[in-house]
């Protein structure tokens, strides 16, 4: 039962990573890779959360280093590098991700079911914090920062509310500060 929990939270998350950046191919403006192969090469591109952030860092930040899981259910995504995680002290409803993508920011505020949007700076980069209208502010925190390829992405699922001590924006924060500094601008 416990390892079904930890599945559907993980995939919660995942699958919101994803709703934030995803693009329309009605937009203007916004240079996209031309064909699979372009968008295949621009992923691979990208910097990987699962494999470039030391096992250190997150010790520190209380993560259990079994529960990694990249992508989608063990799927890849296009124009994505997604990498979560469950917190070593808290329930399996709480999950923490870590995601680089081709998508920017601008696209990530354009998305319709994303809210409360909240200009922020995190080791001395700015960016945005943010929520999916699904979620209640003490449910999901996401933040957002800039990067040559598209975006970095830092977000947070707590459905248990027996681990809401801890306000998932300010949870969040903490991860990327420790992270963001090593993923490049």
């Amino acid at each position: 039962m416990l390892v079904r929990r930890r599945s559907v939270v993980l995939t919660t998350v995942l699958c919101g990573a994803l709703a934030v950046g995803g693009c329309s191919t009605t937009e203007t403006g916004n240079a996209q890779p031309s064909s699979t192969t372009d968008l295949s090469a621009a992923t691979a591109a990208l910097w990987d959360p699962c494999s470039q952030i030391p096992d250190s860092t997150l010790r520190s930040l209380d993560i259990d280093l079994a529960s990694k899981r990249s992508g989608i259910l063990g799927a890849e995504e296009p124009g994505w590098k997604i990498c979560l995680w469950e917190e070593a002290d808290f329930p399996p409803n709480y999950g923490i991700s870590v995601a680089t993508t081709i998508y920017t920011v601008d696209q990530v505020r354009a998305k319709p079911n994303n809210v409360d949007f909240k200009d922020i700076t995190v080791a001395g980069r700015s960016g945005v914090q943010f929520r999916q209208s699904n979620y209640d502010v003490d449910e999901e925190c996401n933040l957002v920062f800039p990067t040559a390829s598209g975006s970095a992405q830092f977000g947070v699922i707590n459905t248990t509310s027996k681990s809401k001590s801890m306000a998932p924006c300010d949870r969040i924060r903490k991860v990327a500060e420790a992270i963001l500094q090593d993923i490049p601008k």
